[in-house]
Order: structure tokens, then C-alpha cells, then sequence
């Protein structure tokens, strides 16, 4: 039996340092960000994507054009396939390569179940 396989395109998010400033002392959700969440959530809703339960590995390629470290770009993502039960957790995330070299402007993410 072959491992599930889910292949998505999504806008870019925010890079990590703008997604919570500080406001007084807490910490909160930038308006980038909710943007970001709302139309990349649509965009799953969209393309009707299935949902992978355990332990699951992911490719992501990120636009050529996107500026800062490559890491800056995963939890956002990551976050977002949680809350949309498209993973179950991103703790059972067992390897997660991402590059630079996607044509055009989305985020192409491909992930697979895997046995342990």
C-alpha cells in the first residue's frame, strides 16, 4: 500500500520576525499574518486537499524571489497545515527539506505519509 501524498500551492507568508510585534508587553498577531492565515486557509479550502494522520515528511519550495533565511518561512506554513487538520501535528513532521527555486510567486508544499 503507498504512503498518501498531498501537494499544495500557497501564497507566501510573512517571514517569522513579522509575525507577532509587540504591542505594551504581549506579544500579538500581526495583520500580515491574519491576512496571510485567512487567504492561505481559503486556498486549502480550494484546492480540497486530504489530510495526513502520524508521522509525515514535506518538500517545500519557496519562491526564488523571497528575501531572508529559508527558516523564517516554515512555522507559518507548518502552523497553518495543524490548524486546518491537514497534518495532525507538525511534531510528527519526520523530515521537512524546503529550497529556493519555485517558479513564480506561490509555495508549492508536497507531503507524504510515512511508516515509522
Amino acid at each position: 500500500m503507498s504512503s498518501p501524498v498531498v501537494i499544495l500551492t500557497l501564497p507566501p507568508p510573512p517571514p517569522l520576525n513579522g509575525l507577532y510585534p509587540t504591542a505594551g508587553r504581549r506579544r500579538v498577531k500581526s495583520s500580515r499574518y491574519k491576512s496571510w492565515e485567512r487567504t492561505a486557509g481559503w486556498e486549502l479550502k480550494r484546492q480540497r486537499c486530504g489530510c495526513i494522520g502520524g508521522a509525515w515528511e514535506a518538500d517545500i519550495a519557496l519562491p526564488t524571489g523571497l528575501t531572508g533565511d529559508l527558516d523564517n518561512y516554515l512555522k507559518p506554513i507548518l502552523d497553518l497545515l495543524v490548524t486546518h487538520r491537514v497534518v495532525d501535528d507538525d511534531k510528527h513532521c519526520m523530515r521537512l527539506s524546503v529550497e529556493k527555486g519555485a517558479p513564480g510567486e506561490a509555495i508549492t508544499v508536497t507531503l507524504r505519509g510515512r511508516t515509522q
